[in-house]
């Protein structure tokens, strides 16, 4: 619950300021723990609206973490301390009901003594990316807070603009998957029987090719439900065991990247979103092993994951971080990307050597995304012209036998 409160600071300033608490005794017993005399204390009647708000998803966009991070750093540098720079950004963003509440938690937990990133682990108004609390926690001993904070806003907008490009480019192959979809439909479950119905009246016999795709319409026409159950369930099953199922899922993983193309895509955006966040670690003054660490969780494939993760525990043994991905393991990393980094090393220069191999791979990523939409589009445009073209043939081809007759 949140309680409104009136009141004044050890200074003896006026105060005016939403906490939360489990009743009126325990807000009562936070406002003395933390100075607080105060004079009136309410609970927070929440609107329709905004109770509607505090069941949406508990995830906190990139965009938008990036601006905080940045808007926090910007105070920050300005000399405002900690918790003040969190209440102006809470009476910024007051139109957001969870938002203002991820702020007041922050503020509160911060003075009841605990860490900046202690508090942001403990507050359940959002899931943030565990990449982020780590990398502030180690900041936060370091004294560099804002620095980091800058460093991550950064990253987290050239993450959501690379986002963002895939997903405009992948816009029109999913329009054309999804119409075709419809039109296949449409055609077994609508034209293919009307048709259907002309030639069992002639009574002449089929061409085998027509005689398939009408036992296929009567099929999908008698079973659609199972099918689209099927289908729903198998969605469901597969993502029930990806979330559930380690092996599982990074066997599916191991699979996709052996694929051609796809596969060289999904090991250059890991290489590239652990370039950038291993750089900015590095910059930071964070320690090799823990920066492996802390940019091991930023990888969306569990192989490549996986490598690297062994290669901090050779890296705890002594070795370089190039001898330990040499070694054989389950998966053989890009062989520039280990003589780059052995390069970094040997010249003492392995934040700036990953802050270039960072923007070569975005780069080298666009390219290959710009080749496989280049080879989707009209692989995409065949498959659905042939199926279409069979279906159409096929219907086609008794009119002609009655023609000819």
């Amino acid at each position: 619950m949140e309680f409104h409160y009136k009141g004044l600071d050890n200074a003896g300033n006026p105060l005016k300021s939403t906490i939360e608490a489990s009743s009126y005794e325990d807000a009562k017993i936070k406002l003395k723990s933390l100075g607080i005399l105060y004079s009136d204390i309410s609970m927070r009647e929440q609107s329709f609206f905004g109770v509607l708000a505090l069941f949406k998803q508990k995830s906190l966009p990139s965009s938008q973490l990036a601006i905080l991070s940045r808007d926090l750093a910007v105070y920050l540098n300005a000399g405002i301390p900690l918790t003040r720079a969190l209440s102006l950004l809470k009476h910024q963003n007051h139109s957001n009901v969870r938002l203002e509440r991820f702020f007041e938690s922050l503020v509160n937990s911060i003075h009841e003594g605990k860490s900046f990133a202690q508090s942001l682990e403990s507050q359940e108004h959002y899931t943030l990316p565990v990449f982020y609390t780590g990398t502030l926690k180690i900041s936060e001993d370091r004294g560099i807070l804002a620095e980091v904070l800058n460093e991550l806003s950064h990253y987290l907008i050239l993450q959501e603009k690379v986002k963002k490009q895939l997903s405009q480019a992948l816009v029109y192959p999913s329009f054309i998957i999804v119409v075709s979809i419809l039109m296949i439909s449409f055609m077994l479950t609508v034209v293919v029987p009307k048709i259907t119905a002309i030639f069992e009246s002639t009574g002449q016999a089929l061409p085998m090719l027509t005689q398939i795709i009408i036992s296929l319409a009567h099929f999908f026409a008698q079973n659609w439900f199972f099918l689209a159950s099927g289908v729903l369930g198998a969605v469901g099953l597969f993502s029930y065991k990806m979330a559930t199922d380690y092996t599982f899922k990074k066997g599916i993983h191991a699979l996709i990247l052996k694929l051609p193309i796809v596969g060289k895509m999904v090991e250059t955006a890991d290489l590239a979103r652990f370039c950038t966040i291993s750089s900015l670690l590095m910059r930071s003054g964070i320690p090799v092993v823990n920066t492996i660490k802390l940019s091991c969780i930023t990888l969306s494939s569990e192989v490549i994951k996986a490598l690297f993760q062994e290669a901090s525990v050779r890296v705890v043994e002594g070795s370089s971080l190039s001898k330990a991905l040499k070694q054989e393991g389950t998966y053989t990393i890009d062989d520039a990307f280990i003589e780059a980094v052995a390069i970094g090393e040997e010249t003492s220069e392995l934040s700036s050597m990953l802050e270039h191999l960072s923007a070569f791979y975005i780069d080298t990523n666009k390219d290959k995304i710009a080749l496989f939409l280049s080879v989707l589009e009209p692989s995409l445009m065949l498959i659905i012209g042939g199926i279409i073209g069979v279906m159409v043939t096929a219907m086609l081809l008794p009119i002609f036998s009655l023609n000819l007759g």
